[in-house]
């Protein structure tokens, strides 16, 4: 009478385990890898409409714009009253920077005004990224964003 072979063994049961486990190991990382990134786009996105505001802003103040009113450098101090309205909108975009982003702070800088062309202004944002993709995970680098436009 022949013997036949019924179920798993156990050898059998713990290979499958085994790749299971990996698979949801590899599930995990990518979940994890996707956070860090989706939280990256978030600042990118919004330090880019942060900065196409102040730049709205000085199109909609031309004059104080194109006289430097709105200048401004990384890690200065913000104007200490709002008397114009210049002074006011720096205030308010360095409030908001430090607010959404960790460790944000904007700089804006301006050619000289010349009436035959173009005035362009960059505004360049800075943020501390607070996931870190490489190697050192004790380094947290610092992204930055610049836009440039004419007002």
């Amino acid at each position: 009478m022949p013997l036949t072979q019924r179920g798993f063994t156990l050898l059998e049961v713990m290979v499958a385990v085994f790749v299971l486990a990996i698979g949801l190991l590899g599930m995990a990382h990518l979940q994890i890898t996707s956070l860090k990134h989706n939280q990256s786009a978030e600042f990118r996105t919004q330090s880019a409409m942060m900065a196409a505001d102040m730049l709205d802003r000085m199109r909609a103040n031309r004059e104080a714009a194109q006289n430097g009113n709105y200048a401004i450098a990384i890690g200065d101090e913000p104007p200490s009253s709002a008397n114009t309205i210049a002074d006011a909108d720096i205030v308010e975009w360095l409030e908001n920077l430090s607010s959404y982003l960790p460790n944000g702070s904007g700089q804006i800088a301006c050619g000289a005004f010349n009436v035959n062309s173009e005035f362009v202004c960059d505004i360049t944002i800075s943020w501390t990224e607070t996931q870190n993709d490489g190697d050192d995970y004790g380094d947290l680098g610092t992204s930055t964003f610049t836009l440039s436009g004419a007002i």
